[in-house]
């Protein structure tokens, strides 16, 4: 018997619903409309509608990228009715034998789809952005070996050379325009990812700079595995091939075993998602933003096609010639402008309708200044777009998001991308993942996920600052690794910490250490005050709170009582805050101790009142190891 699978919290608008009439009218259809007019619901409506058929009982879902399937993913759970699970190519054939069996409709990309096509078996289909299935492209090469009673393709531009193959692979074609959709909003511009993977000699590179992370932690040099990792990803081999030529630091101590594995791997693995995204869209003039001059210069060889003017900046050339190359880039001849970091500011192109940024900025600015080089409208109204080549599980992916969620925050709205998508894309977001229902210390992670361990506790700190985490302290079993007032007495009168007993005495001033954190998802907090009360305590406990809405105003107001007192007086003057910091003090005479607890996070009531709640049972559980 079917289950009926409905829409949750969205209805169809007129013409979507005849998109969706059109679809449900034969076995095999494609629908193509414009961009920003919401084929994914049509596609949402459609897989409802055909699960419903006699013998249709799963559907897959094919998207060109990680991202997008993250995006499609996150859609179908908030609204449709249809358990909906994702599915990677990276997760190990072992596991990904098992997650074909979950979810009525899988979400994944062409590439693993067809890689397992032995190990799965559905009845329908959609495929997204369907006018890759030609050639040799994995959509096209799934849709020929793989056999589906239904299938839906669903693009907003479908090229004229490609019709033929579309229609054949996946259905007959029927198109709607933004004249025909009179009450609808055109977008001013679009943003889109384009995913760059990882060629398999990229992964034994990225190895070898894990290994020398966990060989350098701790050192004055422990950063330059990442920035090897960081150049390797947003740029490619060859960037990071041309910083191990010259003479630095981290040619000299990773040069011998790196230039071997370069030499071998591809140069620039951005390439094809780059010719992709320029062959997917019509264009007048599009500029594409790169990093590094040596990626510059040979891009305007591999896109020679489009007549290419390279901008290196005036460290290149001189004013003059500067001022020509621009004169230049503007010209109609010039179809791409490839601009370095230090040629951006001599761009001002409105004219330009497409922006291509190959290399990811960490500067949030960066970021929004490039988009304001073609947000500018013409009077002609052309919509434009914004495509990011990112590479993803990489640092590249962790830079595009911080990059989106600034341009969010800055008012400049990028149409067709998710901001908390991409944020969840980056590495961040396994460590955040990593914690999972479980205070979780650093070191623990760390193991876990096979990092060094002041790697993960700076993703920690990154995933506080940013919103997703939070932490607690837990008391050690040994309360000599606290007392940092015994640790002085021991070093001064050279004796070993473990001959100095708290319980003697002696008022100890206890202090403990990051090491000693456990992190929990903000999400998670209400959930884990109840399952890990040792961690949480409402005794009467007095406390004394210092704290503000910055790390430079943590001293700016105070409290004092037990814990229910302060965190409402916390929560009621952080209202209009974002974050707090904070340390809250206990104080005892009898059994003597002294507690001073740091904490920041975010100012939300759950988030305060679990650290006001930690710091009441810390002092608990000290005060009766002390008196015992």
């Amino acid at each position: 018997m079917s289950i009926d699978h409905l829409l949750t919290q969205l209805d169809l608008r007129d013409y979507q619903a005849d998109a969706l009439a059109y679809a449900d009218g034969r076995n095999h259809a494609t629908v193509c409309l414009p961009t920003g007019t919401g084929k994914t619901l049509v596609g949402c409506a459609w897989a409802c509608s055909v699960l419903a058929a006699p013998g249709i009982d799963r559907i897959l879902i094919v998207e060109p990228s990680r991202f997008l399937v993250e995006q499609t993913t996150e859609y179908y759970r908030q609204h449709t009715t249809v358990p909906t699970e994702k599915l990677y190519g990276t997760t190990s054939q072992a596991d990904r034998r098992n997650q074909w069996e979950q979810g009525t409709a899988v979400v994944t990309t062409p590439q693993t789809a067809h890689n397992d096509i032995a190990q799965h078996d559905f009845d329908a289909v959609v495929v997204d952005e369907c006018h890759h299935t030609t050639g040799q492209h994995a959509f096209a090469e799934l849709m020929r070996t793989a056999t589906f009673d239904r299938s839906l393709g669903l693009s907003a531009t479908i090229p004229p050379r490609s019709e033929s193959t579309v229609e054949e692979l996946v259905g007959p074609i029927h198109r709607w325009a933004y004249a025909d959709l009179p009450d609808e909003h055109v977008p001013d511009w679009l943003g889109a990812v384009y995913d760059a993977q990882y060629p398999p000699s990229y992964r034994e590179i990225s190895g070898v700079l894990d290994e020398f992370r966990q060989e350098l932690d701790g050192t004055q040099f422990a950063g330059l595995p990442e920035l090897g990792r960081r150049m390797l990803a947003r740029d490619g081999a060859l960037a990071l091939a041309d910083t191990l030529e010259r003479d630095t630091v981290m040619s000299e101590m990773m040069g011998d075993r790196l230039r071997p594995l370069l030499s071998k791997a591809p140069d620039l693995h951005k390439l094809e998602a780059c010719r992709a995204a320029l062959a997917d869209h019509e264009f007048e003039k599009a500029v594409l933003f790169v990093d590094r001059v040596c990626v510059a210069e040979r891009l305007a060889e591999e896109l020679d096609v489009y007549n290419p003017e390279v901008l290196l900046g005036r460290l290149h050339s001189s004013t003059g010639a500067q001022k020509q190359l621009v004169e230049n880039a503007k010209s109609d001849e010039t179809d791409l402008v490839i601009a370095t970091a230090a040629g951006e500011e001599g761009i001002d192109l409105p004219a330009a309708d497409l922006l291509l940024v190959w290399s990811n900025v960490v500067s949030s600015v960066r970021f929004i200044q490039r988009l304001g080089r073609i947000m500018r409208q013409t009077e002609n109204r052309r919509l434009k777009h914004a495509i990011y080549l990112a590479t993803p599980e990489s640092p590249d992916y962790d830079a595009l998001g911080r990059g989106i969620r600034a341009a969010d925050e800055a008012g400049l709205n990028l149409a067709g991308i998710d901001s908390d998508t991409i944020v969840a894309e980056g590495t961040l977001n396994r460590v955040v993942e990593a914690v999972d229902s479980t205070p979780s210390r650093p070191g623990e992670l760390a193991t876990a996920l096979n990092k060094p361990y002041s790697a993960v506790e700076d993703l920690l700190k990154k995933g506080v600052q940013e919103g997703h985490l939070c932490y607690v302290y837990i008391v050690p079993s040994d309360l000599n690794e606290w007392p940092s007032a015994v640790s002085g007495l021991a070093e001064k009168f050279n004796l070993s910490g473990d001959s100095l007993n708290i319980g003697d005495g002696a008022t100890n001033n206890l202090s403990p250490t990051a090491s000693d954190r456990c992190y929990i998802r903000n999400n998670d907090v209400l959930l884990l005050r109840a399952e890990y009360s040792h961690l949480f305590a409402t005794d009467d406990v007095r406390l004394s709170a210092s704290f503000g809405p910055s790390h430079a105003e943590r001293s700016t107001h105070s409290a004092r009582g037990d814990a229910a007192t302060v965190a409402k007086e916390m929560d009621d003057t952080l209202t209009d805050a974002d974050r707090f910091y904070a340390t809250i003090s206990v104080s005892s005479s009898q059994p003597p101790y002294s507690i001073q607890l740091s904490y920041h996070g975010t100012a939300i009531e759950p988030v305060i009142t679990a650290i006001c709640e930690n710091a009441t049972a810390v002092a608990t559980e000290v005060s009766g190891r002390i008196e015992a």
